[in-house]
Order: C-alpha cells, then sequence, then structure tokens
C-alpha cells in the first residue's frame, strides 16, 4: 500500500472501499497526527469536508485514527479545501486533512493532507504516511466513539479572504454571478461576496450530498455563462466541489482561459511591486502564448510538472508569489499556500475594479496558440531514448517549429498513456506532426486493437 495511497492529488477512490475503507482510514488518520509537526501542544488536527454523502462517515473514520494516536480530532464540518489550509496554519493545528475528490462525481471521495503551515504534504511527508499506514495493524470495530470537538471557525477565513478587496469600493452597480457546484463553497463564496456589498446571482448552492458538481461548477460553466448574460452580470466564477479552483466568465458569458487569468494577475501584481523576481509559475501545459506575452514584458515564465502541489514547490523554490495551471488552480502565495477559487475571483475583480476595464479587454492580450494534444494507450513505459524513432519524430517536430511552438511528449501519472502535446502557429500543421509521432508510438508500444492487459 505505501506505494498506491497517494496519488497526484491525496488519497481517491470509492468510499467503502480501499483505500477508503473504514479501517484504512483510520490507520491514515493515526498516521497523519504521529507525523504532524509544530502546531499547539497537545497536538489537534482540523478535518473539513464537502459536500459528498459519504464525507461524514469518512470524518468520523479519520477522527477515530487521529484520536487513537493520541492526538485531538476537530470537525470543522464542510469547508472548503483552501479554509482548511487557512484555519490549519493560523489555528495553531499540527495538521489538516480534507475529505472530498475536488471536481469528481459525488460517488468518489477523497483525502488530502495539510502541514501545520497549510501547505499540501509534499513526496517524502506522503511517503512516511504512506509506510506508516501499511505497517499498521488491521483496525477492529470500535467500541464507542472517540469525542470529537465540532467547531465552527468559518469566519476567520472569510475576514481573510475578504481582505482581498480591503480600501477597495465596488460600485453599486457591478454585479457578480457564482456557481458554488453545490458544493464547500456553498455557504462561504456568498458571504464573502455580500460582507463586500454585492447582491451575488447565486447558482447551485443547495448540496443534497449527490449534486455535487453535477452539471454544474467548473467542469460545467455553461450555466453560470447563461446567467451571467440573463442577469448582465460584469463577471461569473464557476467553482469546483472542494473551492480551491475557480473558472471565470466574462460578461458576454464567455468562459476566460486558466492562462489569461494569470496573465491579469500577473500584470496587476507587477504593476504594484508585488511580483517578486518578476517571475510566475506554471506547468507545461500552459500555452506557449503566456509565456511569450509575459517575456515581451521582461516577466519569466518558469515551468514545472502538472499538478498544484508542485507548483507551489517552485514557486517556494524560486521566491515567487504567483503560479498556477490551466485548470484554474491559481496559487496567490501572499494570500495561501494553496489554491483558492474564491481568492482568485476577489483579485481578478480586484484587477477589474482598479483598471476600469471588463475582464474581456484584459484578458484580450491573451490569444492562445492552437495546440493539440492526442493520447495513445500504452502496454508499457518505455523511456524515449529506448524509443529513438519516436524521439527522432519528436526532435524534428521541435526543430521545424523552433520557438514558434512547443512539443512535450510525457506519460500520465494516473494511466496507462502517452500524451503527446504540440503547440504552434498553424493547427493542420502541428496536428499533422502530433499524428505521425503518434502512429509510430503506437506502433511500438501501443496496445494492440481489441487487446487490454
Amino acid at each position: 500500500m505505501a506505494g498506491r495511497l497517494f496519488g497526484t492529488d491525496g488519497v481517491r477512490g470509492t468510499p467503502g472501499e480501499p483505500p477508503l475503507d473504514r479501517s484504512t482510514l483510520i490507520r491514515l488518520g493515526a498516521a497523519v497526527a504521529a507525523a504532524g509537526r509544530g502546531g499547539a501542544s497537545p497536538r489537534r488536527v482540523l478535518i473539513g469536508r464537502d459536500t459528498r454523502e459519504s464525507g461524514a462517515w469518512m470524518t468520523e473514520a479519520l477522527a477515530e485514527g487521529v484520536a487513537g494516536a493520541a492526538a485531538g480530532p476537530v470537525d470543522a464540518g464542510v469547508l472548503s479545501t483552501p479554509a482548511v489550509s487557512f484555519l490549519t496554519r493560523d489555528g495553531g493545528y499540527a495538521a489538516g486533512l480534507v475529505v472530498s475528490a475536488s471536481h469528481n462525481p459525488y460517488q468518489d471521495n477523497g483525502v488530502k493532507v495539510f502541514t501545520a503551515g497549510g501547505e499540501k504534504a509534499g513526496a517524502d511527508l506522503e511517503a512516511r504516511i504512506a509506510a506508516s499506514v501499511a505497517e499498521a495493524d488491521p483496525v477492529p470495530p470500535a467500541a464507542s466513539s472517540p469525542p470529537v470537538e465540532r467547531v465552527s471557525i468559518a469566519e476567520a477565513y472569510l475576514d481573510h479572504t475578504a481582505a482581498i478587496l480591503r480600501g477597495v469600493e465596488v460600485p453599486a452597480a457591478f454585479r457578480m454571478a457564482i456557481d458554488c457546484a453545490n458544493g464547500a463553497t456553498s455557504r462561504l463564496a456568498p458571504a464573502v461576496l455580500r460582507r463586500l456589498g454585492l447582491a451575488p446571482v447565486v447558482l447551485h448552492d443547495r448540496p443534497d450530498g449527490r449534486n455535487i458538481n453535477r452539471g454544474c461548477g467548473s467542469t460545467h460553466p455553461a450555466p453560470l455563462g447563461r446567467a451571467v448574460v440573463e442577469q448582465g452580470c460584469d463577471l461569473g466564477a464557476a467553482f469546483d466541489g472542494d473551492g480551491d479552483r475557480v473558472v471565470l466568465v466574462d460578461h458576454r458569458g464567455a468562459a476566460v482561459p486558466g492562462d489569461a487569468v494569470l496573465l491579469v494577475a500577473a500584470r496587476w501584481l507587477a504593476a504594484r511591486g508585488r511580483l517578486p523576481h518578476r517571475g510566475v509559475v506554471a506547468t507545461v501545459m500552459s500555452n506557449i502564448a503566456l509565456e511569450q506575452v509575459l517575456d515581451a514584458e521582461a516577466v519569466a515564465l518558469h515551468r514545472c510538472a502538472v499538478g498544484d502541489r508542485l507548483v507551489r514547490e517552485e514557486m517556494r523554490r524560486r521566491g515567487l508569489a504567483l503560479g498556477g495551471e490551466q485548470s484554474g488552480h491559481v496559487i496567490f502565495g501572499d494570500h495561501l499556500p494553496t489554491g483558492d477559487g474564491l481568492a482568485t475571483a476577489l483579485m481578478i475583480l480586484r484587477a477589474m475594479l482598479d483598471s476600469g476595464r471588463p475582464l474581456a479587454d484584459l484578458a484580450a492580450d491573451l490569444v492562445l496558440r492552437p495546440q493539440v494534444l492526442l493520447n495513445v494507450e500504452v502496454r508499457r513505459r518505455a523511456r524515449l531514448d529506448e524509443l529513438p524513432r519516436v524521439s527522432a519524430l519528436v526532435d524534428a517536430a521541435a526543430r521545424e517549429l523552433g520557438r514558434d511552438g512547443r512539443v512535450l511528449v510525457r506519460y500520465s501519472g494516473t494511466e496507462p498513456l502517452l500524451r503527446i502535446m504540440i503547440e504552434g502557429p498553424d493547427e493542420a500543421r502541428i496536428r499533422g506532426l502530433a499524428e505521425a509521432i503518434a502512429e509510430r508510438a503506437r506502433a511500438e508500444i501501443g496496445i494492440e486493437p481489441g487487446v487490454r492487459g
């Protein structure tokens, strides 16, 4: 289990089945409590969750494990991931746990682990926790439930987030719509906007345990786009189930690419001297157009592998304050060490108000280069240097495109897939290059039609 417990964003699976069965969750809670560093004494572990029907019993199992490790479990109820990050850091907790599967449907769930500093657990800490879980004895049924402290502590997070607009008066005519995905922001996001003087148009804020992310939120922004146009709003924000990312919609109802959001944020921070080393972190999937526009403004784009935790690690390594992903995970280091969809929406709202320009105008300078993504299902993960003909095609494509494009060939972290991404000035041209690489890879390591495993 040590090698399989954690995926790219915590522990994920089907509730009731390994690794999200009761026994494993109890051992996970105990391992997190034992590994926790810092915080007040005695050690306390904060647990928050999104609105999935499985969240309550999973929280109880984690709390049982925390208590079994001689620490104090604190159940904060439904809270967004960034709220748990903030409250863990500022509340003196030894660790934080979020029970959520983010943008997935309600049938899935997961557990995210945060350190006392509010950071997502790094690879080394995850490995230690996974080893402890694997080595622990099976857990028998408990004779009685352990004492669990239940608290309502969201106000501190609401104050912290609302402070993004401190000193800024939102015009009475400004209108904003939000889609809470029937998830963890259903109460938090409207509360923050109302204390800022806004009367938001609120969609999908009635969770029932099963409707989280169902046809709504960041993975389905079309309903929000329609509401923005119909209600005459200036801005729309669609959150995911646990609130750590957002898809923004302009006044025309059009979804704004995550790379454009990064550009707007970088410009706003740079203009105020809040962009250390004039650098931004993005993943290898961000469009080359973002890199080119920032380069023209003497802002360096530093790339890392996919994953918001890796974005944060690169930000820390370089001493930078801004980073993010195409998907809408944006990290403002001065605000929190993790992505916060609500904070991102407020930062962009502030950029709009400070400039007096609509989001569509602020994002217009980013004209995305055509991008082709192809997946090849593979029977084995051979290194590219073991596939000379594939490597030759990759190198030839990179030479042909030069500075006008990018070629990225990598294996998926979660599926038996070779991913081929090419960007360039002409879609037909880059599609031909990508298909040639895919065809050769399929011939050498691909799964034959009708053959699985």
